[in-house]
């Protein structure tokens, strides 16, 4: 059985909305606990945590109803995975290459705080095919599908990821919606750079009006240079410093109709702090 355990905090310096300014600070904890089954088959349990806490200064009053800005917006997850690694000799393109079948399901909930995890609770999963050339890519495709907040029926969307090892040293592979490129600089230390796309909406509390209980969409946009430090095995420190290039936020009521949306006025600072810790 592995397990690993990773802690976090993002600090964003101030965003200039206009009539606000807004900084914020991202506490997160993910553990993963991996258990093989078979020679050729494991499962992983994976539960995340997080937090987005915004401190405004200016009036909000253009943006959302009430007199006090939105309380804190919380993240929790839940997802198990199951993967299948075929037998070596069912190749298709090179003798070094191993096919699998990757099988994933969980829920998630986004909300405010003042309203419960149960109001912006939703379910879904995945399922995709798996490849890796010896030591050099790992391609993962598949299908997701999830349902919606504040939305009937199902979502179907595209999953891709991959890892290709360019050589010793140099490593890309997606990030999300994004993009990282690694150097390995010795046993202990790797550089990257990383640029991606982030999107989450939240179940607010009630707050009447015309708002009632709709949703707060958050998406950004962080790029950034970092360092990991492998202290030991099992201790690894990682240090990122970039930028929110892209920063908005859009309030919709309970009819999903959009009642108020601002954009941040450039790019605004933050430094990213994580631990990880395997066992």
């Amino acid at each position: 059985m592995k397990l690993r355990l990773t802690l976090s905090n993002r600090f964003v310096g101030s965003a200039d909305f206009g009539a606000f300014d807004a900084t914020s600070n991202q506490p997160e904890g993910r553990l993963r606990v991996e258990i093989p089954v078979t020679r050729n088959a494991a499962v992983r349990l994976m539960a995340t945590g997080r937090a987005l806490l915004y401190d405004f200064d200016g009036s909000t009053d253009g943006f959302r109803s009430g007199d006090d800005p939105f309380a804190g917006l919380y993240s929790a997850g839940l997802r198990l995975q199951v993967g299948y690694l075929f037998d070596e000799g069912r190749t298709l393109f090179s003798d070094d290459e191993r096919w699998g079948l990757v099988v994933q399901g969980g829920a998630r909930s986004n909300w405010e705080g003042g309203s419960s995890a149960a109001d912006g609770l939703r379910g879904g999963g995945s399922l995709a095919a798996g490849y890796r050339l010896g030591d050099t890519l790992e391609v993962v495709a598949g299908v997701t599908l999830g349902s919606r907040l504040n939305r009937s029926g199902i979502g179907v969307g595209p999953l891709l990821e991959f890892d290709w090892r360019i050589n010793d040293a140099w490593k890309l592979r997606s990030y999300g919606l994004g993009l990282q490129l690694e150097r390995r600089l010795g046993e202990r230390f790797t550089v990257f750079a990383r640029a991606r796309l982030e999107g989450a909406r939240y179940r607010l509390a009630d707050r009447g009006g015309e708002v009632g209980k709709g949703t707060l969409g958050v998406r950004q946009v962080p790029a950034a240079l970092g360092v990991d430090w492998r202290i030991w095995r099992a201790l690894k420190f990682r240090l990122l410093a970039g930028a929110i290039a892209y920063h908005r936020l859009q309030l919709r009521d309970e009819k999903r109709d959009r009642i108020g949306r601002v954009t941040a006025d450039g790019p605004s600072p933050y430094v990213t702090l994580r631990i990880d810790l395997r066992h």
